[in-house]
C-alpha cells in the first residue's frame, strides 16, 4: 500500500515518522511519501523568535532530508497543485503525480485576509520566510529612521501595528517590545519615537482561554510599552495605513496581518467538503467526509469534538492527531477497525515577550515567568521527539 501525506508541519511529520516505525516494527514493505513545499519542518510556534532575535537558524527549522535519513519515508519537496480524487493521485506544480492508496492531508492554514487592501500592504507570520522577511523588514524601517530628522517620518517608521490579538499577534507584540531597545541601539534609531500597536476587532485577547487572560495580557504588554485596542474593526488597508472604524487612520511603516485563517484553496477546488472558512470537514476518524480513503488533521481541518464543537487548532492538538493517524493508517493496512480520535485536552501557553506568558496547561490558569519555564520545557520535549526511532 502507498500512503501518501500532505504537509510535515506537527501532524503530517509525526504521522511520517510514527507510521514508518510501527510498519517496520511489523516489517512491512508498504511505502510512505512525505510532501511539503519546503526542505523543512518548521516550528510555527517559534517564528516570533526568529523575527525578534538573531536566534540560530536550528531553532526553528529542521532539515527534512537529515530527520528522515535513517527511516523509511520517502521525502518529495514540492506543492501539491491537484487532487485528482478519481484516479487517486495527487499532482504537483512541476507535473510530479503520485498515486495513493490512502492520502492525509496535513496542509495546515493559510491567512485570511478579511479587509480590502489587507493582503497587499500587509505582512503576516505563518512562515519561517515570512519570519526572515518581517526582520529584515523592520531592521530597514529601523535604520531609514535613523538617517532622517522628520519626526513625523520617523514616527511612521518607528511604528509597527499587529491586526489579530490571538496567539500570533500577542507572541509577537510581547517579543517585539522586547527587541526594540537593542533595535534602536543597532541602528541609532531614537527609541522615544517607537511605537507598538496590538488592534483586536472582539473584546478579548486570548479569547481562548477567557477573560482572565485578556486581563493578564493586557497588564503584561502594557509593561513592555505596546498599546492594545480591542474592541476595533479595520476596515481597509492602504501603504502605511490601517483605517479604522469610526474613520479612524493608523499610520505605521510595519503593518502585520495576524487576524485570522482558513483552509488551502487546493482542498475546495478540489471538491472536498469544506466549512465556511475552507478547513476540510472531517468525522470523527480524522476521516475526510465522504471521502473513505482520505484522512485530514491539523490546522487544515475542521475535525468534529463533541465537547466544544470543534478541536482546536494548535501544534499539541496536530501533533497528537498525527500519532493517532499513524495507528489508523496500519489499521488500514492490516485490515483492522479504527478508532475514533478523542482530543485530550492539554491547554496551551503564550508567551508575552521573553519574562511572561499566560495559558491553561491541563485547564488550570498559569501565568508569568512559571507559565515561560512550562512553555520552554514543552518545546524542548517537541524538539527531543523529532527523531526516528531505530
Amino acid at each position: 500500500m502507498q500512503i501518501v501525506i500532505l504537509g510535515a508541519g506537527y501532524a503530517g511529520l509525526r504521522a511520517a515518522i510514527d507510521l514508518d516505525h510501527l510498519l517496520r516494527e511489523r516489517k512491512r514493505t508498504d511505502t510512505v511519501i512525505l510532501v511539503d513545499q519546503f526542505p523543512y519542518h518548521q516550528l510555527v510556534q517559534v517564528l516570533h523568535h526568529t523575527v525578534a532575535s538573531n536566534a540560530p537558524v536550528q531553532d526553528a527549522i529542521y532539515d527534512l532530508a537529515a530527520l528522515l535519513r535513517t527511516s523509511g519515508v520517502r521525502f518529495v519537496q514540492g506543492r501539491a497543485s491537484r487532487l485528482a480524487l478519481h484516479e487517486r493521485q495527487v499532482e504537483l506544480e512541476d507535473g510530479q503525480r503520485l498515486a495513493y492508496d490512502r492520502l492525509v492531508i496535513t496542509l495546515g492554514a493559510e491567512t485570511a485576509y478579511q479587509v480590502p487592501g489587507a493582503q497587499a500592504h500587509t505582512l503576516d507570520l505563518r512562515t519561517y520566510e515570512h519570519a526572515l522577511r518581517l526582520r529584515a523588514h523592520l531592521i530597514a524601517q529601523f535604520t531609514a529612521a535613523a538617517k532622517t530628522t522628520d519626526p513625523n517620518e520617523q514616527r511612521i517608521l518607528l511604528t509597527t501595528a499587529i491586526v489579530g490579538g490571538s496567539y500570533t499577534g500577542c507572541q509577537l507584540a510581547g517579543e517585539l517590545a522586547a527587541w526594540v531597545d537593542d533595535l534602536c541601539r543597532e541602528t541609532g534609531a531614537p527609541r522615544t519615537q517607537v511605537r507598538i500597536a496590538l488592534i483586536e476587532r472582539g473584546h478579548l485577547l486570548l479569547q481562548e482561554f477567557g477573560s482572565w487572560a485578556t486581563r493578564e495580557a493586557e497588564r503584561a504588554l502594557d509593561a513592555l510599552g505596546v498599546s492594545v485596542y480591542l474592541d476595533t474593526a479595520v476596515e481597509s488597508v492602504e501603504p502605511q495605513t490601517l483605517r479604522v472604524e469610526g474613520k479612524r487612520v493608523l499610520r505605521a511603516a510595519t503593518l502585520v496581518w495576524a487576524a485570522g485563517v482558513k483552509g488551502p484553496d487546493l482542498l475546495r477546488e478540489s471538491g472536498l467538503p469544506v466549512d465556511a472558512t475552507g478547513h476540510v470537514r472531517t468525522d470523527r476518524y480524522l476521516r475526510v467526509l465522504e471521502n473513505p480513503l482520505i484522512f485530514a488533521a491539523g490546522d487544515c481541518a475542521a475535525i468534529p469534538d463533541l465537547v466544544e464543537g470543534q478541536v482546536p487548532a494548535t501544534a499539541s492538538y496536530a501533533m497528537r492527531q498525527g500519532s493517532h493517524l499513524a495507528e489508523t493508517l496500519l489499521a488500514e493496512i492490516e485490515g483492522r477497525s479504527i478508532r475514533t480520535y478523542e482530543p485530550v485536552r492539554l491547554g496551551g501557553l503564550v508567551s508575552l515577550g521573553p519574562e511572561y506568558a499566560v495559558g491553561n496547561p491541563l485547564g488550570v490558569p498559569v501565568s508569568g515567568y512559571p507559565a515561560v519555564l512550562m512553555k520552554k520545557g514543552i518545546e524542548s520535549w517537541y524538539r527531543s521527539t523529532l527523531t526516528v526511532k531505530a
